[in-house]
């Protein structure tokens, strides 16, 4: 036969058991969101921000309609606190015409000691220049690892649709680089 037990500890075990129950399932629950969201995302095309963007070339006609007044582009980067990383543009602003090709270039460095991994995610301002900003290929688009000390450089190719309103004469294109726990 088992002893007895006074009824505050047994009343605390089971207690212990339940809340580990319920932080197991809890776990469970947030570990089998990930696929769900991943399979949405691709069901309903939300978070495109990690997919190259298409654009349709049209020709111009000669001689015909002017050419668009050129934009102020200007480019920026900031990490995350805590992230040894540093993130710069080449090239801090330029101009171009809606509809040309867009090539800047941004350098990255992990100033760490231990190897890291990061990804970008773009934000445009005005917000309402976001839709008009087609990137065909970006750094933003996948996870980048980083050994010790390692330093690279990134081209983000975009245009600019023709289509962009005339209220917007400049758009600054911004990364911010978040760590990717767990992965490093």
């Amino acid at each position: 036969m088992e002893p007895h037990q006074p009824a505050p500890l047994r009343d605390n075990r089971i207690l212990l058991l339940k809340l580990s129950a319920v932080a197991c399932v809890m776990f469970a629950f947030a570990w089998g969101l990930i696929p769900v969201y991943d399979a949405l995302c691709r069901i309903t095309g939300l978070n495109k921000l990690l997919q190259p963007d298409s654009v349709a070339v049209q020709n111009q006609p000669q001689g015909g309609k002017a050419l668009a007044a050129p934009l102020t582009l200007s480019f920026d980067a900031t990490v995350q606190p805590g992230l040894p990383w540093q993130v710069r543009p080449l090239v801090s602003s330029l101009q171009a015409r809606p509809g040309e090709f867009v090539r800047v270039d941004y350098e990255i460095t992990n100033a760490s000691n231990r190897r890291v991994i990061g990804q970008a995610i773009p934000r445009y301002l005005p917000a309402a220049a976001a839709e008009y900003v087609k990137k065909l290929d970006c750094f933003c688009f996948a996870q980048q690892a980083f050994a010790p000390g390692e330093t690279r450089r990134f081209p983000v190719v975009f245009v600019v649709d023709k289509s962009v309103p005339a209220g917007i004469d400049s758009i600054t294109l911004a990364y911010t680089v978040f760590d990717v726990p767990g992965r490093s």
